[in-house]
């Protein structure tokens, strides 16, 4: 085969925005644009540089869980709501019940209700909310009119409120939740669907001549540029901004409305400007169907500072402003970086020119005590253990995240993939595959400017057990692939439609890993028959050897990866997914006497620390054997939420996670990831430290390190240095503990001469 069809390299330069759009008050608040925001802190006049006002309204709502009885109409304006649950944004109902085991957790309706003023000052303006999201599916009321639908419940959504509100008065907002499983994905999946409105909501008035608030959810600008690396040298920039424009601009005789755009530096400094217009015409002059008009226009940036990955996450500013005959009538305001990026199936990933192997771990977005509502101030600490582990690459699994997460990536240098929650399983309606599409286009519009993303998701295990299991006893497992593939090409067409300059990515359990193939290889055969076109530019793989198999399957991943690269040349492979459970509370002695029979030990009490450090070690010393990984993430890094699981006597939790759910307790394998990954901030590490009654007095002793040599002495006696037993693994065979009262030191010296420790005093042996 010749090279072009062996070798894929997509090149692609991004300049991309952070989307939490600068909304600053006239009092010099900067509100939010959507997501956890300024806790009701929201501006009442409409600020001169922006010309919009954003309120926050998370505080003071009333809450209902269950649907409505015989009767009764919960969104009228008359409903006495004042036994309802006082509670604040963002919110959920499964706080405790969906992480408690049983897989019982409550879904069905809940209901959310509130006042809100609307003063005089807005009398002549439109007006809109703005919802973060809120799972599944949501309908907004306002004065007991429904003023819009959203199904999907991972990603932003906004409806239009202007006609249905009461200038100078009161108005009941109310919101009808539902995160039942419905006709939409995801159907099924390893992860709790929390249910409410657990991201923010906020008011967004505007004069009625705007940048679109409308759009999918997105904020209305679009910057893109040529999949070219001339961008070290010049850098062509276009923008996209779709505005709706008021039916007395549109008839106005002279050009009173203008859109102008500039590019800022970090220090403020201009790089670039220009005016957007509408086909090339000043708005007067442009044929402009109904009153949404797209304005486009491009800029150049001579050698722009690269975002360069963790090294240097340079951010830009793109400011959008639309004026009346001079004055600023609304702006948008996001920070935005540029890079290019490739992928090579021998290769792997290349940042801007250079070989950057992505090494890193899968997110979800759960946390003790809180669901998936999780305030911007909770959320931070899972950013701090991000760059405490030192991972360069995050999945954001298996749903869009909140805004905050890709602002916090694009601001550390990780590289993301993310995916819509096509999960497991289909049916075949054509609701459910329009919906589909709609959540993949809300994800993709609402994060299109994001440098820190590089691959949309499709889908996460397709065929886990069917394709299509609501319907499998009428459909042959022949046809149920025939439609799936056919939506998956469809999502694949559409998610290149929308952003040409970034990949399409899939995650294949193993048991499906060839017919997968079919869509991500171009020599692959359905069923060595037909030829299936490739349209999957990535195909990452959810893998567990070692876990959901006996222990003596782990060395087969070497085999296994080697031969899928000989079988499929010109795919590009990473590994979604590779994890084991652990308990820090459970422990054993792990060698090569341990025996772990996979499937049924996994589902069952017991998972001790130990295997888990071991899984983890066999397996990343294989991953480090094949730099065509384009990337590799673990599951999981912190604990979370699966309501039906009931394993490592965790009930309601998947235990992969290497941090546990409450996020205050790092288990034995996130220190060897820390070795691995995080070369600036020395330490030591003893392992089992939690192991606090040994069986023998004889025992071995295992330290993760980031440094070169490391010594451990026990109740004063010098073991020397240990055995170094593959990168950031130290181990001692035969150490000699006491009864108790023992006292274990490792200590390392680093390059500057400086001496790390760590002590364990608690152990001892049993009698």
């Amino acid at each position: 085969m010749g090279e072009m069809y062996k070798r894929i390299t997509i090149l692609v330069v991004l300049l991309t925005a952070l989307m939490t759009v600068s909304v600053v008050s006239a009092a010099g608040n900067n509100a939010n644009n959507g997501n956890n925001g300024n806790n009701g802190k929201g501006t009442k006049t409409a600020d001169d540089e922006t010309g919009r006002i954003v309120e926050n309204l998370d505080e003071s709502w009333m809450f209902y869980k269950g649907a409505e009885g015989k009767g009764d109409n919960f969104s009228s304006v008359e409903f006495d709501d004042r036994n309802w649950e006082a509670v604040n944004l963002p919110h959920t109902w499964n706080a405790e019940d969906g992480a408690d085991g049983g897989g019982d957790y409550y879904m069905g309706d809940g209901w959310y209700r509130k006042q809100l003023d609307i003063p005089h000052t807005y009398e002549g303006k439109e007006l809109f909310l703005k919802f973060g999201a809120a799972n599944k599916e949501a309908e907004v009321f306002v004065n007991g009119e429904s003023v819009g639908t959203h199904v999907g419940g991972y990603t932003a959504f906004t409806v239009d409120i202007t006609d249905a509100v009461n200038v100078g008065e009161e108005n009941t907002i109310a919101v009808k939740v539902n995160n039942e499983v419905r006709d939409s994905i995801p159907q099924s999946g390893d992860f709790t669907f929390y249910g409410g409105i657990y991201r923010s909501v906020d008011l967004i008035v505007t004069d009625p001549t705007h940048i679109d608030v409308e759009d999918d959810g997105a904020n209305g600008v679009y910057v893109s540029i040529p999949n070219d690396p001339s961008i070290e040298k010049k850098a062509e920039v276009s923008l996209k901004v779709p505005v709706k424009v008021s039916e007395e601009d549109l008839n106005r005789t002279s050009n009173a409305v203008e859109v102008r755009a500039k590019i800022k530096d970090a220090d403020g400094k201009t790089r670039a400007r220009t005016e957007l217009k509408v086909d090339g015409k000043k708005l007067k002059s442009a044929d402009i169907t109904g009153n949404l008009a797209e304005f486009t226009g491009d800029m150049k940036v001579n050698k722009p500072r690269l975002w360069n990955g963790k090294e240097d996450p340079y951010l830009y500013t793109v400011e959008v402003t639309v004026t009346r005959k001079g004055q600023v009538i609304d702006k948008v305001t996001d920070e935005i970086g540029f890079r290019y990026f490739s992928v090579d199936p021998d290769e792997g990933f290349f940042l801007n020119g250079e070989s950057y192997p992505l090494r890193g771990v899968d997110i979800h977005q759960d946390r003790e005590g809180y669901g998936n509502a999780i305030p911007e101030e909770v959320r931070e600490e899972d950013f701090e253990i991000i760059e405490e582990i030192g991972a360069n690459t995050l999945r954001v699994a298996h749903y869009p995240h909140s805004e905050y997460v890709f602002d916090k990536a694009d601001e550390m240098g990780l590289v993301v993939y993310t995916e819509i929650p096509f999960v497991n399983e289909m049916t075949t309606t054509e609701n459910f595959a329009d919906n589909t599409e709609q959540q993949l286009t809300e994800m993709i519009k609402q994060y299109y400017n994001h440098p820190s993303i590089v691959t949309w998701g499709v889908h996460n295990e397709l065929g886990y057990r069917d394709y299509i299991p609501t319907e499998s006893e009428n459909l042959t497992e022949e046809e149920q692939y025939e439609i799936v593939t056919d939506l998956v090409k469809r999502l694949a067409k559409k998610a290149k439609e929308l952003d040409p300059n970034r990949l399409v990515a899939q995650a294949i359990i193993q048991s499906r890993i060839d017919p997968n193939f079919d869509w991500g290889s171009d020599i692959a055969k359905n069923g060595g028959v037909d030829e299936v076109d490739k349209f999957i530019d990535i195909s990452s793989m959810n893998l567990y050897y070692g876990w959901y198999s006996p222990k003596e399957a782990t060395p087969a991943l070497d085999d296994f990866l080697t031969n899928l690269g000989e079988k499929y040349p010109d795919a590009v492979l990473g590994i979604s997914e590779y994890g084991a459970g652990g308990n820090p509370y459970q422990h054993a002695i792990v060698d090569e006497d341990f025996e772990w029979n996979g499937m049924e030990d996994t589902r069952g009490d017991w998972h001790p620390e130990e295997y888990q450090n071991f899984y983890h070690e066999k397996n990343y010393a294989i991953i480090e054997k094949h730099p065509e990984l384009w990337a590799t993430h673990v599951w999981n890094l912190f604990d979370f939420g699966s309501d039906g699981r009931d394993e490592g006597d965790n009930p309601g939790i998947n235990d992969k996670g290497l941090v546990s759910y409450d996020r205050q307790l790092k288990k034995d394998s996130f220190y060897f990831y820390k070795a691995q990954w995080n070369q600036e901030n020395p330490f030591v590490y003893i392992t089992s430290r939690r192991y606090t009654e040994r069986p023998d007095s004889i025992t071995p002793v295992k330290v993760y390190s980031n440094q070169d040599e490391v010594t451990l002495t026990v109740n004063g006696v010098d073991y020397g240095v240990g055995e170094k037993q593959q990168n950031g693994v130290f181990v001692w065979e035969d150490v000699d503990l006491q009864q108790d009262d023992n006292v274990v030191v490792a200590s390392a010296v680093t390059e500057d001469g400086k001496e790390v420790t760590d002590t364990v005093t608690e152990w001892t042996v049993a009698q």
